[in-house]
């Protein structure tokens, strides 16, 4: 990379990557989650997340490049572990859990990566087409992690929360 230009791009191919490979992670976490408010929120996450992508894709436009994805090894490791935890976790209400917390994980990782990419296409004076679809994605990514945090702590939870501790 010579340029901020060329670092932009490479975030941006990482972050098209990433959101590529969430539909698939939300669409295969809506199946399995046992608890409806859980798969319905990554089901919702999920077509949200399609948006993102073709968000992404009219960023690609904006900055005369095509959409090509570059693997991001963050992503990958959350992947990993969701898989690991598949792999491992018998019981469907610890499974959930381990969804929730994964999703709250890559939330964070999604806005940080948001974050960047804005203040990047900020100091390269990139135009409202350029950034405000990184905004609305960003904005998406803030009240998905809201939504999770609140099912995590929410009274409507409670049931959840009784089969997974032990009183």
């Amino acid at each position: 990379m010579n340029s901020l230009e060329d670092m932009f791009e490479h975030k941006l191919r990482q972050l098209y990557y990433a959101e590529t490979q969430l539909v698939d992670e939300l669409d295969h976490m809506a199946r399995r989650a046992e608890n409806d408010k859980l798969s319905d929120g990554f089901a919702d996450h999920r077509e949200e997340t399609r948006e993102h992508v073709s968000r992404l894709e009219s960023v690609f436009d904006e900055i005369g490049s095509t959409p090509a994805p570059t693997e991001d090894a963050v992503i990958d490791g959350i992947k990993r572990e969701r898989e690991s935890m598949d792999d491992s976790i018998d019981d469907p209400g610890m499974r959930d859990m381990a969804y929730m917390t994964g999703g709250k994980m890559t939330e964070r990782v999604e806005m940080t990566s948001y974050e960047g990419l804005l203040l990047m296409a900020d100091r390269l004076d990139y135009d409202d087409a350029v950034t405000d679809p990184l905004e609305a994605n960003h904005e998406e990514e803030k009240s998905a992690y809201r939504e999770l945090d609140a099912m995590a702590t929410g009274s409507e939870m409670k049931s959840f929360w009784e089969k997974i501790v032990p009183s």
